[in-house]
């Protein structure tokens, strides 16, 4: 075995068998999935309004891509705190 092939393998994540999954985890993993969907679905709406819109009009869609945003960013909240619970 050459020497940083156990370098790279220490890398990868690996459970610890002497930790039981609890309902804790299996709720973290929930959550991160629902924030990951609420940024994918948030940004989704605005690039996919933006497109239709057309020529940007000014002040027209900057509603859509502060939804979009806010979006983003309240996904990514819920996402980390499901990594938090995790």
């Amino acid at each position: 075995m050459r020497a940083g092939s156990d370098v790279a393998l220490a890398a990868v994540w690996h459970p610890d068998p002497h930790r039981p999954v609890t309902w804790a985890m299996f709720f973290g993993a929930l959550i991160v999935v629902a924030g990951s969907v609420t940024v994918f679905l948030g940004v989704f709406a605005a690039i996919d309004t933006w497109r239709k819109a057309g020529r940007p009009r000014g002040r027209s869609l900057r509603g859509v891509l502060l939804g979009g945003g806010c979006c983003l960013v309240v996904g990514l909240v819920i996402a980390a705190f499901g990594v938090w619970l995790y």
